[in-house]
Parts: structure tokens; sequence; C-alpha cells
């Protein structure tokens, strides 16, 4: 969450992010109203505190009636008033839970991901000169994706990767892994499950493309996790980390977990759109400086760019809008990859600055001259299981089989798959 003193300096900054994110400014003055009454009585607590120390200095042996009476009527008063600020002040968290982090000056106004613009282009989209097909129908063919029989045990939006695609999820996870790792990036494998206050933590309950989009088991105060970040990012939850170990940097695999709410009809054809899919992020922990976050935000998407130019994904560099940002985003850039069989740039990772927006509501500190400050947070996709399909479809060949990229070769031990 956003720091409520920034709030109350900075009124129309924080109206026009709003009006730019496509929420209601009145979440601004709602906040503003709160604060204003906790802060009112707060004075009035105080007040009566300072009251009922003066009597108890009076009091000298046994207290008179008047003082007794004076006394017990403040403690009531007062008992009324701190449950007043009580709630006042639950009021006022949820109410400031509901602003998003503010956007970076150079981040397009848009209403949705529609309006998302494209930075740069890179890579020749190949050209086929036979009837290609989508990865459902390649996997069906060559006997690697079984989406059918996923329906079956599972129901939809799920499928099996089988035979030489299992090999091929594996090496592409392992390689965009280690070749992370060989950069700086400390190795992680995290938790696939979190608590509620961990998840809370993360920044992301009041967003609207994400509310309810998680699997959860609510008996045991659990959180499947939609991506490494929900449980890496609160790894140092509580913490004051030395300055001189930023930044830290993570690389990590996990399984994800996602409902797809509110997507129902959309992608259900193939295994774009799943429940349940792997994922290589990157995570990383900076000082509390946007100029160093932002630059850091480029340097994990120069390190997304260069693999997918090494596998021979031709892409797109997506900067999206205001209305496309997640609650906590500074900025976000998304890479679509191209999907032939589907004729269309498909997203397959993102990169996103989220400055302290995270920190602050998991206090996650440095200290920076004597004063601990909150850093900042940053994520990455790296791969998940839509590269591997992207794979499949663009090096599909005449006789119906599939080419493997030169740099998974040493990892899957073989270099074509075929009927």
């Amino acid at each position: 969450m956003l720091d409520l003193n920034f709030l109350r300096d900075n009124q129309e900054l924080v109206k026009q992010s709003l009006i730019n994110r496509q929420k209601s400014p009145e979440l601004l003055a709602r906040v503003i109203d709160l604060d204003n009454g906790r802060r009112n009585l707060l004075s009035k607590v105080e007040a009566l505190r300072s009251s009922q120390n003066k009597i108890s200095k009076e009091i000298k042996g046994k207290p008179s009636t008047e003082q007794l009476s004076a006394a017990s009527k403040i403690k009531a008063d007062l008992r009324t008033l701190e449950d007043q600020l009580k709630f006042q002040e639950a009021d006022l968290k949820v109410a400031l839970e509901e602003i998003p982090n503010i956007p970076a000056p150079d981040v397009p106004v848009g209403k949705d991901d529609s309006e998302n613009i494209v930075w740069k282009t890179v890579g020749k989209i190949p050209e086929f000169d036979f009837f290609i097909l989508d990865h459902a129908d390649l996997g069906k063919k060559l006997n690697i994706l079984d989406i059918e029989k996923a329906a079956e045990v599972s129901g939809s939006r799920f499928g099996y990767y089988k035979n030489q695609a299992a090999v091929l999820e594996m090496s592409l996870m392992f390689y965009a892994f280690k070749k992370l790792v060989s950069k700086g990036f400390r190795g992680m494998i995290p938790p696939a499950m979190i608590k509620s206050e961990t998840e809370w933590g993360c920044g992301y309950s009041s967003n609207k493309n994400l509310f309810n989009a998680y699997y959860s088991v609510p008996e045991d105060d659990l959180i499947f996790i939609s991506s490494s970040e929900h449980s890496v990012v609160p790894y140092h939850k509580n913490e004051i980390l030395d300055a001189k170990d930023l930044p830290i940097r993570y690389v990590n695999f996990s399984p994800c977990f996602r409902r797809e709410a509110g997507t129902y009809g959309k992608d259900m054809k193939g295994m774009l759109r799943v429940h349940f899919f792997n994922k290589v992020e990157m995570n990383i922990f900076t000082l509390p400086d946007t100029k160093i976050s932002d630059a850091m935000c480029l340097e994990m998407l120069s390190l997304e760019e260069e693999i997918l130019q090494e596998l021979g994904i031709p892409y797109q560099v997506m900067r999206n809008c205001t209305g496309d940002l997640p609650q906590p985003n500074r900025r976000m850039y998304d890479i679509n990859s191209w999907f032939p069989g589907l004729k269309q740039y498909r997203e397959t990772s993102s990169c996103s600055n989220c400055t302290d927006y995270q920190a602050r509501r998991l206090n996650t500190r440095v200290k920076i001259n004597g004063k601990p400050e909150f850093v900042h947070i940053l994520n990455a996709t790296v791969v998940t299981d839509r590269v591997l399909l992207a794979l499949l479809e663009l090096n599909q060949k005449r006789d119906g089989s599939i080419t493997i990229p030169p740099v998974l070769v040493p990892f899957t031990g073989f270099e074509r798959i075929a009927v």
C-alpha cells in the first residue's frame, strides 16, 4: 500500500492516478475522511489519557469522592473512544488497500490491455509453405499433449505433457533456471501454499482482475500460489536488510494455480489458459530509489529477451497502460510471443516494478543512513508452459515433426519430436 502521509500531501497526483487506472477518485476522499476521523478520535483519546494521568498525580493518599467519580467517567469515556478508534483504524486500513500504486509518468494512459503500446518487435515471423497446426492439434498428432484425457480426469483448462513434451518441459524450465543462476541469481524452489495473511501482503487482493482468482483451503488458512512471487517476495517479511547486500536477486521455479475467474469461454481450445502451469520467475529486492528499480526492471526485461532470442521465438515488447497495471505496479512490460498456429502474438512473459508497495505491507526494509526505509521489489516471468507451446508451433516441419532449439538439445537429449 501507499504511505498515508504521501496520500495526504499529493492528493491531486493520487486522484489523477486513480482516474488513469479506471478507479474512482472517491477512493481517496474516503481515505482522507477516515484519516481525519481517526486523527480527531486520537486527539480526544490523548486528551483523556492526559486528564487520567493528571488525576492520578493529584491523588495523595485516599482519593476523594469527586476524584473517584472523575476517574471513573474518564475510564468509561476512554474505553468508548478507544473502541471507536480501533474500528476507525480498521476501516482506514481497508480503504487504504483500495488505492493502487502510482504509475510512472511515462506509463501510457489507457482503459485496458487493448490500449497497451507495442514498444518494439524482435524477430522475423516465419513463413510456412505447408498447412500448419496449432499446439493442440500438434500435441494430439504426435502423442505429446493430451487435453481430452485431462478433461476426463480434472475438468476443463488442464492438460497432460507426455513423452518428449514432458522432457522438453523440464528442459525448458531448467535451461532458464540455470541461465539465471549463472547470471548471479539465487536459486529458489518455494512453498506452493501460503497463509492468507501472506497473500494479503503481496498486494493483489484488492485488484479487480485478480480478486478471488486463487485456489484456497480455508480450513487450513492456506492459498495455492498463482506465482512464485507470492511465496518468495514475503521471504524477507519483517526483516531489515543490509544495504550492502542489495540488490538481492532470486530465480524461482514453482507450480502455479489460477482459477481464471471471469474468463469463461476465453482460450478454451488448447493449453494457453489453464488452471495449473509451471513457471520460472525472477524477484529482486533493491534500494528504495525509482531510478535504480526502474533500471533493474529493464535489466530483467533484457534477460527475458535474451532467453527468447536464444530459443528463436519472435516477440513483441509491450508497454502496459495504466488500466492494465496490477494493483502494486509502478510499471509493467509484457512480452508477447508469436504463435503461428494461432496467427497472433500472445503473452508469455511480463516484467514489473512494484517499488515499495509490497514492502510496506510485508514490512521489508533496509537501513539507509541509520534510518529503516522500505525496499523496492520487482518481479518478472522468465518462462512458462506457454513458451513450450510457442516452440511446438514455431518449429513444426512439413513431415509433421518438431525440431528442438539448439540451446535445449543438451537438456533434452534429442533434436526432434516425430511420430
